[in-house]
């Protein structure tokens, strides 16, 4: 299924980077006034900025575009994305899901960074682009911001000694996870983990490239 109508696809967007903003306001503390310096240490909250920056250009573009069916914006970026809020909807769910309580309360915004936006970000896809145009080296590319990630919090947070710590790590690791503190997991278990994070991304691509392959094939067959 492809919904071929630019205004949908454009609202679509456009709610999404409102429901992220609220997420990301008010889990930066400016809703309230105030500014958590750790914010930007976590990958929840740079898989949002990013997806935030993406699909809020891809909906001014639909709007600005006279075509009436223009193609995938950016298509490799906006995958990035999506994979990026799913594996962080997964960890969320199945690692930090106690961390989204507060006093028994759910927070509201983690629920929207964790939950709301990975959905529409998956539902984007699902409901607007054309499909069976994935590229097969895709699933390799859309791990990069993960792994750019990665790379600046160990290289930060180990040899250069800053401290990234930030949530629930605040003042306990300069790591923004535990499981990323060698002296914590042990280099063993934070090496297993970041393979495993880095496999999962690829895999989970690979599935999208699949089911993506699967429902072009589905749309080819149905008569025009």
């Amino acid at each position: 299924m492809c919904i071929r109508s630019k205004i949908a696809s454009a609202i679509w967007k456009f709610v999404l980077v409102a429901i992220a903003t609220y997420g990301l306001l008010d889990g930066s503390g400016i809703l309230a006034g105030t500014y958590h310096t750790g914010f930007p240490h976590m990958f929840t909250n740079v898989s949002n900025i990013f997806a935030w920056g993406y699909f809020l250009v891809a909906a001014i573009r639909l709007v600005a575009s006279k075509d009436d069916n223009p193609k995938v914006f950016a298509p490799q970026v906006k995958y990035t994305a999506m994979i990026s809020l799913l594996v962080t909807a997964l960890i969320a769910h199945f690692m930090l899901f106690d961390a989204m309580f507060q006093n028994g309360q759910l927070v509201w915004h983690l629920v929207a960074m964790h939950y709301v936006v990975p959905a529409m970000a998956l539902l984007d896809w699902l409901l607007f682009d054309e499909k069976g145009k994935m590229v097969a080296w895709g699933p390799f590319t859309w791990l990069s911001l993960a792994a750019v990630y990665l790379i600046v919090v160990m290289i930060g947070a180990g040899p250069l000694g800053l401290d990234l710590g930030g949530g629930t790590t605040a003042g306990t690791t300069r790591y923004p996870y535990t499981f990323l503190d060698p002296a914590i997991s042990g280099v063993e278990g934070v090496a297993l983990f970041i393979v495993v994070m880095l496999v999962a991304f690829v895999l989970l691509g690979y599935l999208i490239f699949a089911i993506d392959r699967l429902l072009g094939r589905m749309s080819n067959r149905r008569p025009a």
